[in-house]
C-alpha cells in the first residue's frame, strides 16, 4: 500500500482531503490509482491514516480518511550528524538513513569534508536531500518524515552532544567499539546521536572537541568502510542492540 505525506494536516476520520499537486502525477500516472484504492496518509508527525481514492485524475486526485493505522516508527530517537561526502554519497546516506529510522539528518562541515559549498549550492542539495527523505519514507511507510536540517560546523552542533549518547564512528579508535557500547542499557531518553566523518576522517583536533562535548570514540570493526557504509552500519547496529530491529523492541 502507497503511503503519502501532508505534512501537518489535520487527519480525522471522515475528513474529505487532496493529495498535495506534487504527489498528483505520481499517484494517478505512476502509480495508477484510481478511485476505490486505498492508501496510507500520514501528518509527517508520527501519525497515519488509511484512505481510500473517491476521485482520481490527472489534475486532482480526492480522498476520504479511514481509520488510524499503527505507528512503523522505532521508538529509539536516533539523530544522524554527516560529514559532507563527495559525489552522490551522501544522497545514499539518506535514503538508508531514513529506512533504517532516524529522526533527524544534519549534515556538517568538517575540515576534510568534500564538496564545499556554497550558499546556492548548498539549497540545492538540501532539496534534493529532503526530496530523497520524503520518498524513502513513503516508501518505509513512515509515519514519520525526518528532518534534514541546513549545513552545520562541528562547532556548532557539538553543544548538542551535552544532552544525548553520542557516538563518533572513528578509524583510530582502538579500545572502545560500538558493539560493547551498545551492551549497556538503553538511554533513559532513548535518545541518540551518530556522527560520521568525512572521506578523509575527523582531525585529532576535531576528535578532541567531540569528546569534550562528550561524544563516544567507537570502533566499528577492523576494516575501513566508506562514509555511507559506515552510517549504514551504525545505525544498523544501534537499532538492533537497542531498537525495533531487537526482538526485545517489538
Amino acid at each position: 500500500m502507497h503511503t503519502f505525506f501532508l505534512y501537518g494536516e489535520s487527519l480525522q476520520e471522515g475528513k474529505g482531503l487532496f493529495l498535495p499537486p506534487d504527489d498528483v502525477n505520481h499517484a494517478y500516472r505512476v502509480l495508477r490509482l484510481r478511485t476505490g484504492d486505498e492508501v496510507v496518509l500520514s501528518d509527517g508527525r508520527g501519525k497515519a491514516h488509511l484512505a481510500v481514492i473517491v476521485d482520481s485524475g490527472p489534475q486532482k486526485v480526492a480522498l476520504r480518511v479511514g481509520g488510524e493505522t499503527a505507528s512503523l516508527e522505532s521508538f529509539l530517537q536516533i539523530s544522524l550528524y554527516q560529514a559532507l561526502a563527495k559525489g552522490d554519497r551522501f544522497d545514499l546516506v539518506v535514503r538508508q538513513a531514513v529506512e533504517l529510522g532516524v529522526q533527524a539528518i544534519t549534515p556538517v562541515a568538517t575540515a576534510r569534508s568534500v564538496p564545499r559549498l556554497d550558499s546556492r549550492r548548498e539549497e540545492k542539495r538540501l532539496q534534493r536531500w529532503r526530496s530523497i527523505a520524503r520518498s524513502s519514507a513513503a516508501q518505509c511507510r513512515r509515519s514519520l518524515l525526518p528532518k534534514i536540517n541546513p549545513v552545520r560546523s562541528i562547532e556548532s552542533v557539538k553543544g548538542a552532544f551535552r544532552n544525548t549518547t553520542t557516538f563518533v564512528p572513528w578509524e583510530c579508535e582502538e579500545n572502545t567499539s560500538l558493539y560493547k557500547s551498545l551492551k549497556q542499557p538503553v538511554p533513559r531518553d532513548k535518545a541518540v546521536s551518530i556522527f560520521i566523518g568525512p572521506e578523509g576522517g575527523f582531525s585529532d583536533k576535531e576528535i578532541e572537541a567531540l569528546q569534550e562535548a562528550g561524544a563516544i570514540p567507537v570502533s566499528l570493526g577492523p576494516r575501513i568502510m566508506r562514509v555511507d557504509t559506515a552510517a549504514a552500519a551504525a545505525i544498523t547496529m544501534v537499532q538492533a542492540a537497542w531498537g525495533d530491529l531487537s526482538p526485545e523492541g517489538d
